[in-house]
């Protein structure tokens, strides 16, 4: 395949052309050079290997199919197709430049390149090597059987015309056509438009990154300022929680709505301390806005006196700002003292606030164990009088029966004896009377059932 100029008036267009090969055997005489016997030679080389059918087998089989062949002309083999590769590749990459930027120069050189790789393969190329064993090969193929890997040698060879001109071409080019080289300036041009290309990317990605740093080091920072206040209301929270071994008794022994009671205290303090600082900063903001508005009318006054001004003027404003320095210098002096004094008092304000809620806490759980106690107490005085009461009625039934038993006189056994004679044979007459008794019972009633049937 080459690259054809046409001309037609003021208008040019490259397009591409592959050669006829029944074109160029009817123009040219069959003429075969060392290049191409070499070419064909390797090709029936690589016919004779039948890749397709190596493929297919085992690895045993794979072992026993190459054993009979020669190491040296495989070797020999694999060189040439790594160079005819590299060769191909060198002329893809060139013509990929062509179709994108449309620029015939970036097709110089192909023939060349061509010229030189070939003349590299004779030097180095052994002619004998395997020219005995390949003389009755067949015809000449491509590599592989696949369209994507189909490469001929002499079609590849015939790349390299890139343009033929009317003049000097080689025999069998056509008419029209134009030859290109590639000198080292084109190389050049190449590589620094390449260089360029390559100098923008990177500075947009630099450009990129640095944003993305900027970005990431503001989070990291924004991220430090947060672990820095939750690590101080740590702090907080732990000299409010846990300050000796009580507190962590405490916490062991407390109940969930007290634990959460004292969680809400501390929240509120902390609330109230953080709304006290926001005033702060307001207050601060506020006082800077309005040095700044100051100091800019104080700016625009003397711009209009700039004319006027002298040196002396500005020897006396420095020594005035130097005493305002050394005024503000006290000022914040005083402040950090005051600040001090405060966090001090705040400090042992906090603690004794931390004592005297403890105080309270101890206060009021004493209270509700003294009120528990009370009850107890109470409850104890209500039993000991009911268990008076029950004394008071057992000493009464003990009295009594003290009395009974000093008034009473056993019997002797003989009297109870005749007693219990007496008991039994009253009682077996009672059962004999109450038997009288029933059967008289039944008779009158059934004198009373014959006097209702007469009746």
């Amino acid at each position: 395949m080459s690259i054809v100029q046409q001309s037609d008036g003021d208008f040019t267009a490259y397009a591409t052309q592959r050669p006829n090969s029944l074109e160029i055997r009817g123009k040219l005489p069959f003429q075969m050079n060392e290049g191409a016997v070499t070419d064909f030679t390797l090709e029936t080389f690589i016919n004779n290997l039948q890749l397709d059918l190596y493929r297919l087998m085992n690895e045993e089989a794979k072992d026993e199919y190459l054993e009979k062949y020669d190491a040296l002309d495989m070797f020999t083999a694999v060189q040439e197709i790594n160079r005819e590769l590299a060769i191909v590749k060198l002329e893809n990459h060139f013509l990929i430049d062509f179709l994108e930027r449309n620029d015939p120069k970036m097709l110089i050189g192909l023939k060349t390149r061509r010229i030189t790789a070939s003349a590299q393969r004779r030097t180095t190329t052994t002619s004998s090597v395997g020219s005995a064993r390949l003389s009755n090969a067949t015809p000449r193929r491509s590599i592989s059987s696949r369209p994507s890997e189909t490469v001929s040698m002499y079609n590849t060879s015939q790349s390299n015309y890139t343009g033929a001109s009317k003049k000097g071409g080689p025999p069998g080019m056509h008419s029209g056509q134009m030859e290109y080289r590639l000198n080292y300036k084109s190389k050049c041009d190449m590589a620094e438009k390449a260089t360029t290309e390559v100098e923008k990317r990177v500075n947009e990605i630099e450009s990129k990154a640095m944003q993305a740093i900027k970005l990431l080091n503001a989070r990291i920072e924004e991220l430090q300022f947060r672990y820095d206040e939750t690590d101080e209301t740590m702090k907080n929270f732990q000299l409010h929680f846990l300050k000796d071994e009580k507190d962590i008794v405490f916490l062991e022994t407390a109940g969930e709505k007290q634990i959460e009671r004292k969680f809400k205290k501390f929240i509120n303090n902390w609330l109230k301390n953080a709304r006290a600082l926001l005033s702060t900063m307001r207050l601060r903001i506020t006082a800077l806005h309005e040095n700044c508005q100051q100091l800019r009318s104080d700016l625009i006054t003397k711009s209009d006196l700039s004319g006027i001004l002298s040196a002396v003027d500005f020897e006396q404003l420095m020594i005035k700002r130097n005493e305002l320095l050394n005024s503000l210098d006290e000022k914040n002096a005083h402040m950090a003292g005051l600040k001090s004094v405060t966090g001090k008092a705040s400090l042992a304000m906090s603690e004794e606030k931390q004592i005297m809620m403890n105080i309270e806490e101890e206060s009021k759980s004493i209270a509700n164990k003294t009120v528990d106690v009370i009850k107890n107490v109470s409850q104890l005085e209500r039993e000991a009088k009911a268990v008076e009461e029950e004394n008071k009625k057992e000493l009464k039934i003990l009295q009594s029966l003290k009395e009974q038993l000093e008034r009473y006189q056993a019997p002797s056994v003989n009297q109870y004896v005749e007693k219990k004679d007496e008991l039994l044979m009253l009682e077996k007459e009672e059962k004999m009377l109450q038997r009288k008794i029933y059967i008289l019972n039944m008779k009158l009633n059934n004198v009373y059932k014959r006097c209702a049937k007469l009746q």
